[in-house]
């Protein structure tokens, strides 16, 4: 059985890598997969008995988020009803007015993800899990049928050079499709689009957050509109659990402190999820979502804080995540995305088939687009 303790692994992955589970492996090419992931085996190693101690995984970030090409140049209306703020939220963050982003590292600046365990597993031999990547989105393919192109490759670590290329398509029916570069087995592994509950592996992020979740998911009451009160919240670690990359991490963001804001609720149609409602903190001006506090019940279950920063173009909604920081109230698990601003590029020449399997497989080789 494989369990993991800061996440479940997405199970088309499980599927999809059964075949070459299930063959002949040696004792030393079982230890060669799990640590892809970042596994530890412990006691007599079968293929039915790996025990993952921890997974850091990454998580591809869409930092340059935009307005849609197809809201390019259309005012936004001065007001705004609950359903068309959550809408101009979604636009926001997953659009495409520029037409590539890319972070990649930047003298000794990269961007990086942070696990750290449940407050009660904590020690001094158990230092959070970090992970450096490098992400290219591509929002105008040249392909019709495809909406849009994201690709981020691990550069750190055991899972130095594991990649994942996720491809939107324009079709709303058609489901997104996830290629997988895994460099310890030297193969592709393509996957359908994950469920909206599935973590990114390690985070205590889901797709859903992330990628997945529209508008229409949820019905929305507009609670009022106020300022930001409160810095945004951000993961400080102590001194023993810092490393090399971890050392200077961003302080709690109060930039946008006093910032105009709308208060939105919005409720899942999802049945038996695992909120019921979130309440958000969302910009005016740009619509950038600051903060989501999600209730089960009365009860909070988790907070993500996103520090929105201009990429100084003349759109304001032109913006990036220069962090992303979630924190699971329950057992105080919490991870972090930080993407300095000294790592992003904007429409850079690249040609369209930078966007490729091709690219996963060779990425170590080439890294220089």
């Amino acid at each position: 059985m494989i369990r993991t303790r800061f996440g479940r692994l997405h199970f088309s992955i499980l599927q999809s890598l059964r075949s070459d589970l299930s063959l002949s492996l040696n004792f030393k090419n079982i230890r060669d997969f799990t640590s892809l992931f970042d596994v530890g085996i412990h006691g007599r190693v079968t293929r039915m008995f790996i025990r993952p101690i921890r997974i850091a995984f990454f998580c591809m970030v869409c930092f340059a988020s935009t307005a849609p090409a197809d809201d390019s140049g259309r005012p936004v209306p001065s007001s705004l009803n609950a359903h068309e703020i959550a809408g101009q939220v979604y636009v926001a963050a997953h659009g495409g007015l520029v037409k590539n982003a890319l972070s990649k590292r930047s003298g000794r600046e990269v961007a990086l993800v942070v696990n750290r365990a449940p407050q009660a597993m904590r020690s001094r031999n158990r230092v959070p899990g970090v992970q450096t990547f490098d992400t290219y989105v591509n929002n105008v393919p040249q392909d019709p049928a495809i909406a849009s192109q994201q690709m981020a490759i691990l550069t750190s670590g055991k899972t130095k050079g594991t990649g994942v290329l996720f491809t939107r398509y324009t079709d709303p029916q058609k489901g997104n499709l996830i290629s997988m570069w895994l460099p310890a087995l030297r193969k592709i592994r393509r996957i359908n689009e994950p469920s909206h509950e599935d973590v990114w592996f390690g985070t205590n992020l889901t797709y859903g957050e992330l990628v997945l979740r529209r508008p229409e998911d949820e019905t929305h009451e507009l609670l009022g509109e106020g300022v930001m009160q409160e810095c945004l919240a951000v993961m400080q670690l102590q001194r023993w659990e810092q490393t090399r990359y971890t050392r200077d991490l961003p302080a709690p963001q109060c930039g946008h402190k006093g910032k105009p804001v709308y208060h939105l609720k919005s409720t899942t149609k999802f049945h038996n999820w695992w909120y019921d409602y979130h309440v958000s903190d969302i910009d005016k001006e740009t619509f950038a979502l600051y903060r989501t506090v999600y209730y089960k019940g009365d009860e909070k279950v988790k907070t993500v804080y996103i520090d929105w920063q201009s990429l100084d173009q003349p759109d304001p909604r032109i913006a990036y995540p220069r962090y992303i920081y979630a924190i699971t109230h329950g057992d105080g698990k919490d991870s972090l995305v930080y993407v300095p601003r000294s790592t992003i590029s904007l429409n850079v020449d690249l040609p369209d088939s930078f966007w490729s399997e091709k690219t996963l497989q060779n990425y170590n080789r080439t890294r220089k687009p």
